[in-house]
């Protein structure tokens, strides 16, 4: 794991190595961290009264298909859904979502929840199928960890503004059906509506503040940034038009 945690996690691992019966394969997504329930939520949404709006869809394939019209529109939405992450990056789960085809996404959404140097791109997530076409990689390669950067072909960069560096690279996550089937369906639903299975993704949280984990931080969050809707598992959060 690219991170102070990731050094524990490690020296467990090498302790348990030592007693035999470790066997050196890529680790899963790390969703590790809790997830909330119906309930859970619902209460969280009463406690902000009429501060917001909101509704439940009763399939993930219709969250899905609503989050990505909106993405398609060019609205920056937060994805709420899940297991919350272990570690530096959020995957998919504690995610704030946009299409990486609009130039201004970028300053956007630094001037919405990031606040950091203008000169900084956010990272794709694409579906591990779709990645090879997009960026230097190689079909079957992974990269589930949004940690290492790759190339973006330079016939795909002047379209895809928001996550391409000055010097052409990226830093890609690559999403399987296996390691993340939720996102991984956002993601097909992404692809029914801009030509492309990848958003960009950045953490769901304010500068200087931890990535959100439960239901009422993911609403004041919400509330207290430019975010445009909020997806809480399948519940599409709204601000109350005055």
């Amino acid at each position: 794991m690219a991170g102070d945690d990731g050094t524990a996690l490690g020296a467990a691992l090498y302790r348990g190595s030592l007693a035999g019966g470790i066997l050196n394969h890529r680790m899963p997504a790390p969703f590790f961290g809790p997830r909330y329930s119906d309930a859970d939520i619902e209460a969280a949404l009463r406690r902000f009264g009429n501060r917001i709006q909101w509704r439940r869809f009763d399939l993930l394939a219709d969250t899905c298909a609503s989050a990505a019209r909106l993405i398609a529109e060019g609205r920056v939405i937060a994805w709420d859904r899940g297991r919350m992450e272990y570690g530096p990056r959020a995957l998919g789960n504690r995610s704030v979502l946009a299409d990486p085809g609009h130039p201004e996404m970028r300053d956007r959404i630094n001037a919405m929840v990031k606040k950091r140097e203008a000169f900084r791109p956010f990272a794709p997530a694409c579906s591990f199928e779709e990645a090879p076409q997009w960026f230097g990689v190689a079909p079957g390669e992974e990269h589930p960890y949004m940690i290492g950067v790759v190339d973006v072909r330079p016939e795909a960069q002047a379209s895809l503004p928001a996550i391409t560096h000055v010097n052409g690279s990226a830093r890609l996550q690559t999403v399987s059906a296996s390691d993340n089937p939720d996102f991984h369906a956002l993601l097909r639903a992404v692809g029914e509506t801009t030509g492309r299975q990848m958003v960009l993704n950045t953490s769901f949280n304010l500068k200087g503040q931890p990535i959100v984990n439960t239901p009422d931080q993911a609403i004041e969050t919400f509330l207290g940034a430019g975010i445009e809707l909020l997806y809480l598992e399948n519940y599409h959060v709204a601000r109350s038009v005055a």
